[in-house]
């Protein structure tokens, strides 16, 4: 048990965690927009610019930090 001087393993937020974060809340926001927006995926002036910006972006950012997590979720999805 640490001290409690000492922080613990995951009480620290590092560089990588907030962009972490940042991207998982920018991912969840994007999603909620589209579903719930009369916001459509594509458009013809847009073409698939607000899906890129509010899906893709930050699906890619997330992936970049940790490119084992799509598999891992999917383990996660087949092992119940």
């Amino acid at each position: 048990m640490p001290s409690p001087k000492e922080p613990a393993m995951h009480d620290t937020l590092t560089p990588r965690r907030t962009v972490a974060l940042i991207a998982l809340a920018w991912l969840a926001g994007g999603m909620l927009l589209l579903l719930l927006t009369p916001l459509s995926g594509r458009s013809e002036t847009l073409g698939w610019t607000p899906v890129f910006w509010l899906v893709i972006a930050p699906a890619s950012v997330l992936i970049t930090l940790r490119p084992r997590l799509p598999l891992e979720l999917l383990g996660a999805v087949f092992r119940r």
